[in-house]
């Protein structure tokens, strides 16, 4: 949908002074995420800053400046903020506005280019990768704005490396779900890679869940490489079944040092930086890490992550938009419970087996729902089931094995 914005300037030497600008809002924008917040009214005074700064009289026509503005997205069709399309004297420009962590900010201004987007249909939505980097999507497909032709997943996983992604996602509470099942039969595949799996959670690290992640990965295999965490027991067993040991002293000196490995900021820990710091501090062990992507076409591929666990390799989960879910069972009543808490941000957590439920309903009809088992990388909970179709967005998966 594109709206139309008009400004009125008044001459102060050098320096437009917009006065006013008609603030429109969309009443549906196709693609919007559910918890991405982008104010219009904070795009629109960027814009008129912005645009106060960089014109002067000559630039324009008359006393007023009147642009074009349609919404943008970032790879995963999160609302990013606006790209302004106008006029001046000298030609066509554009100026793209973005909300970064909270702040609106002139991510690109171009007065005398055409935009980038200009080609893109009514139907369709602009994607911003970076600077001069745009793309166009297309009922959830990601394609090149020229050809039309869908980027592959290999393209895909390239650009996210250095994409600008929407980063306020923290600002909206979770959301509280309970999805109620009445059954008549139901059918259980489940599967743990031990009885009790590391369940380790944050150490006081500022947006350092990545490292909680990747201490969970290495308590995991300290069963078998004892020197991965130092004065570490891994765990022990009950008959049969192998049961991991709490985090200590020395697990939250194992995920400091992961922290510094990865590069942790308070801004977070990126995708290549969780993959090199783990390998780096694998190889300071005389270990390697390797990371193998569940992932098919930028789906979450389910069979490759059973085969993943299956071969004694957990699973890193790099969501952004994700469930924990407390699967409730009230067999004599035949009645389930799915009490989910959804969550808006990014994180990562570890899966360590996997639960397939398929239930007969009184109607006749089948509903079945595929869960993984994580440590959550929190204290309460420390543990619990993600479902992998329900109100989340898995923007990689990798199987791991350290050896």
């Amino acid at each position: 949908i594109d709206k139309t914005i008009g400004g009125y300037i008044q001459m102060k030497k050098k320096i437009l002074a917009i006065l006013t600008i008609a603030v429109m809002l969309f009443a549906s924008m196709g693609g919007l995420s559910a918890f991405a917040f982008v104010s219009l009214e904070e795009c629109d005074k960027c814009f008129q800053s912005t645009m106060n700064t960089l014109l002067d009289r000559e630039d324009v026509e008359g006393n007023s400046i009147t642009a074009v503005r349609k919404p943008i997205y970032d790879l995963f069709l999160q609302h990013l903020g606006y790209v302004y399309e106008f006029e001046l004297v000298e030609g066509e420009g554009y100026a793209i506005i973005i909300c970064d962590e909270g702040n609106y900010v002139a991510q690109e201004v171009m007065p005398h280019s055409e935009s980038p987007y200009s080609e893109v249909g009514e139907e369709e939505q602009c994607v911003f990768v970076n600077s001069m980097s745009y793309y166009k999507a297309v009922e959830g497909k990601i394609c090149d704005i020229a050809s039309g032709e869908e980027i592959s997943a290999e393209a895909f996983d390239i650009l996210k490396e250095n994409a600008v992604f929407y980063k306020n996602e923290q600002l909206r509470d979770p959301e509280y779900v309970t999805v109620e099942i009445h059954y008549s039969t139901y059918q259980m595949e489940t599967y743990g890679m031990a009885f009790a799996t590391p369940v380790f959670c944050g150490s006081g690290l500022t947006s350092g869940c990545a490292a909680v992640a990747g201490g969970n990965l290495i308590g995991y295999f300290d069963r078998y490489y004892e020197d991965l965490i130092p004065n570490h027991q891994a765990g022990y067993y009950v008959s049969e079944y192998y049961i991991y040991n709490y985090a200590d002293t020395y697990v939250y000196q194992a995920i400091n040092t992961l922290y510094d490995d990865m590069e942790g900021t308070a801004n977070g820990i990126t995708e290549s930086n969780f993959k090199s710091g783990l390998q780096l501090y694998c190889e300071r062990k005389g270990l390697t890490c390797d990371f193998s992507s569940v992932m098919s076409l930028g789906k979450l591929n389910y069979n490759s992550v059973k085969t993943s666990m299956l071969n004694n390799k957990p699973v890193a989960l790099l969501l952004n938009t994700y469930n924990i879910c407390d699967i409730q069972m009230y067999n004599s009543q035949k009645e389930h419970d799915l009490v989910y808490t959804n969550y808006f941000g990014k994180h990562v957590m570890v899966g360590f087996g996997y639960r397939v439920m398929v239930y007969n309903l009184p109607d006749g009809s089948i509903n079945s729902y595929r869960f993984i088992y994580v440590a959550t990388g929190w204290a309460d909970p420390n543990d619990a089931y993600f479902n992998i179709e329900y109100s989340t967005n898995i923007v990689s998966a990798y199987g791991v094995n350290i050896h």
